[in-house]
């Protein structure tokens, strides 16, 4: 068999020369690179300037850079808590907006015995921030101004919290205030009792108001701009006003471009009623968003999207094919009993295009099926085909592996538009040559249970080789391999002998 020259024929010096070529060194599947990255807001004490895309590793690398009760940080710790091994977490973070206006609440204890009256029996008294208990150890020689100024202390000596605690003109008040600015502070759940055996001192009470007044939407155009240039395979991303939609779903449909190829996905997670959330999502149709959808619960939205998406990028790291039902979602604190979706309300989410969590009995949260915010053709129609993420993980995969294949082993040859059989010795692309590069990967992908039906894929495939303009064009129709999401049983039931 003939093989190609290292030298020219022309180069008459007594020489040795030795090739290395590892373009083939690698068979079987490859990994393809994944990136989860958090956008969030940071606090005055991180000494990283915001905008700037940085990977960070460890607490206290996050901590120092972000500021400690930062949105950033409390991000970073829910994501740490749901990545497994090899998937890098980068951070950026976006200043909030000029002017934006910090979410507050006035939280206002009442002892039946009076206002200036010891508690009437020993007890604790907790309060829940973001699904963090804060408990504060209360005797009968308290008063409702003493419990107070307890309650101001320990808020404020929890540092992790995504609000600080001060006194108001009233002293059986508490006024809690988010650490930075805009709407997604008024999200902060605050709540005097969770669990079902918190209990309260007797004739004690506490009004919990929800947060409000936090106002001023970030922009998020230079995230965009730090952007360039980078690949980030899933992107948690707090901020869920309309503006902010529609800029990631642009920058997104860029990116799936095939000129582009720089893909990946949107996650969020947005908190309210079915009410609410229909509307929302009524007004989102991308293929590269998916969206947590939850309601009642106690932690903060921005971290349910942090653990979602490491768990999501974790599982396509191995397989991004397999369904992401049971996952659980760790640290994660849902709504107490009673307060869950029903059946029906997790279906209409489900078809808006929001994915509902399963809640355990002890109120932990888990993946139950996750899907795109995709529902709809631009039409109107009614559309499904890339409602399903594991599809478009897989899909992304697909595209990444075949692309760098012809990349790294294939680059340099030349084509041959007229030549049906290989020349020995020659590097030349032949439509014989493709179909068979094209059919191995095929198979390699049916191996890893990604694909399916090599007869069909084999009929459906169409080389073209365009020699005056060194092409190659290829259509093939993969199919994939699906998910497992319900089962159906129908039992013809005999009694007796038959």
């Amino acid at each position: 068999m003939a093989i190609q020259n290292l030298l020219s024929l022309n180069f008459l010096v007594p020489f040795v020369a030795a090739k290395l070529d590892f373009s083939r060194a690698i068979r079987g599947l490859r990994g393809m690179p994944r990136r989860l990255l958090l956008v969030g807001h940071k606090l005055p004490a991180g000494n990283l300037a915001v905008n700037l895309l940085v990977t960070v590793s460890t607490e206290s690398d996050a901590v120092l850079r972000f500021g400690e009760g930062s949105q950033l940080v409390a991000m970073w710790r829910a994501a740490k808590a749901n990545a497994d091994y090899g998937l890098t977490i980068d951070c950026l973070a976006i200043a909030t907006a000029g002017g934006a206006a910090a979410a507050q609440t006035t939280l206002a204890l009442t002892n039946t015995a009076g206002p200036t009256a010891g508690l009437l029996q020993n007890g604790e008294v907790p309060i829940y921030i973001g699904g963090v208990r804060v408990a504060v150890p209360v005797t009968t020689t308290d008063t409702q101004a003493t419990v107070a100024t307890k309650l101001i202390n320990a808020v404020n000596a929890l540092v992790q919290l995504p609000v600080t605690a001060a006194a108001t003109a009233n002293p059986n008040e508490v006024r809690l205030t988010c650490k930075w600015g805009g709407p997604s502070g008024n999200d902060v759940d605050v709540r005097n009792l969770y669990f079902f055996d918190d209990r309260m001192p007797q004739g004690l009470s506490i009004t919990t108001p929800a947060m409000t007044g936090g106002s001023g939407n970030a922009d998020l155009t230079p995230m965009v701009t730090a952007m360039a240039g980078y690949r980030a395979t899933e992107i948690v991303c707090p901020f869920t006003d309309s503006t902010t939609m529609a800029l990631l779903e642009a920058e997104m449909a860029a990116r799936w471009a095939a000129t582009n190829m720089q893909d990946g996905q949107v996650v969020n997670c947005v908190r309210g009623t079915e009410g609410a959330l229909t509307t929302w999502f009524a007004a989102r149709n991308s293929p590269h968003v998916h969206t947590i959808a939850v309601t009642k619960d106690a932690t903060n939205p921005w971290e349910t999207a942090a653990m979602a998406g490491a768990r999501i990028e974790s599982m396509a790291l191995i397989d991004p094919a397999v369904p992401h039902t049971g996952q659980p979602l760790a640290g994660y604190r849902g709504p107490s009993a009673g307060n869950h979706w029903t059946v029906d309300q997790m279906n209409n989410l489900l078809v808006m295009g929001g994915s509902p969590l399963a809640i355990a009995p002890d109120y932990s949260g888990s993946l139950l099926r996750m899907v795109t915010n995709y529902d709809q053709t631009v039409t109107g129609a009614p559309d499904r085909s890339m409602a399903e993420l594991c599809w478009i993980k897989t899909m992304s995969y697909y595209r990444w592996y075949h692309v760098t294949e012809f990349q790294t082993k294939y680059s340099g040859f030349k084509v041959a538009q007229y030549q049906t059989e290989p020349i020995v010795g020659q590097e030349i692309m032949t439509v014989d040559l493709v179909e068979e590069i094209m059919l191995g990967l095929y198979q390699t992908f049916i191996d890893a249970g990604l694909c399916q039906n090599m007869a069909f894929y084999r009929d459906t495939l169409a080389v073209e080789i365009d020699g005056a303009n060194g092409k190659v064009r290829i259509r093939d129709e993969p199919v994939l391999v699906t998910q497992h999401y319900q089962t159906e049983i129908t039992s013809f039931v005999v009694a007796g002998a038959v």
